[in-house]
């Protein structure tokens, strides 16, 4: 009988992220040819990014106040065709991106496998073979948003948020630190809701686990519980173990979806401060229109 039932949760051993993420993208290093192509594309759409808002700016200050209205269309036609071309080539990205992952979630089973057949009957008997099962099915899964989340979403935006933060203070100091002055408020509000996020994601791991492990057994001793008439005591033990999974979702994304509302509260404030500091501090008509829907 296994010493770790359905009823009890898992000890987990928590390993250090630097240490899991170098290991994780060491698979990466078999795929040079497609992390190479899909780094040139992310850095030509950071580049169109950060060239947005100074189109934007141009186009007001430059054009429009002026009636420059052939040379609007043009930029305008520059605009479309950088943006059309970052579109496609955000397409592509996901697309090569999806297909690396799915070929290191393949040999990460495969490397699975083989070392589950070296572990000893302890391992075994030690806890259900449903709570192995939602290891090797889900965690790995997991382990494929890490790596294309990473590559696609988090390192993108992390350079285009800097390179845009040097631009600001390049073209204005005081509006660049206006803008920016809810920045440390979002970093303290992301990094409180990571943390304890992260904390309850892994409690509904192990109550998936739980679950997982309740219907594998269930399944495969059905002729015995029926036997002994216990259905109705099998189905509370499953509803309660389904109201537990629940309830750990339910917890853990409440938490989690805390994080759009905490963007949008900081990015009020930067741009209620930025249009403080423009039209208050330093004057009307010192800062242009296009300016603040640069900055903004």
């Amino acid at each position: 009988m296994a010493f770790n039932s359905y009823k009890k949760d898992e000890n987990t051993v928590t390993a250090g992220k630097a240490a899991t993420l170098s290991r994780l993208f060491s698979y990466l290093l078999s795929y040079k040819k497609q992390i190479v192509g899909v780094l040139f594309i992310m850095g030509f759409c950071v580049m169109v990014n950060l060239l947005n808002p100074l189109i934007m700016e141009a186009a007001v200050d430059d054009y429009i106040s002026a009636g420059n209205f052939p040379g609007l269309l043009r930029l305008i036609l520059f605009a479309v065709v950088i943006n059309l071309l970052m579109v496609a080539g955000i397409k592509i990205r996901m697309y090569v991106m999806a297909k690396v992952c799915n070929s290191i979630l393949v040999t990460i089973r495969q490397e699975l496998y083989v070392h589950i057949q070296t572990l000893d009957f302890q391992f075994f008997d030690s806890r259900p073979t449903g709570k192995i099962l939602a290891r090797i099915i889900g965690d790995i899964n997991s382990l494929k948003d890490v790596l294309s989340n990473c590559v696609t979403t988090l390192i993108p935006d992390f350079i285009t948020i800097s390179a845009v933060a040097v631009i600001m203070f390049v073209k204005d100091v005081r509006l660049a630190a206006a803008a920016l002055v809810s920045l440390p408020l979002m970093a303290a509000g992301i990094w409180y809701i990571q943390t304890h996020s992260h904390e309850r994601w892994q409690i509904h791991r192990k109550k998936s686990s739980n679950l997982n492990a309740f219907v594998h057994e269930d399944l495969s001793g059905i002729r015995i519980i029926q036997s002994f008439g216990a259905e109705e005591e099998t189905m509370d033990t499953f509803r309660d173990l389904t109201k537990q999974h629940r309830d750990s979702f339910v917890n853990a994304v409440r938490l989690n979806d805390a994080v759009g509302p905490v963007i949008d509260l900081c990015w009020a404030i930067g741009l209620f401060s930025l249009y403080f500091v423009g039209l208050v501090v330093l004057g009307p008509g010192r800062v242009s229109v296009g300016t603040f829907l640069a900055f903004g």
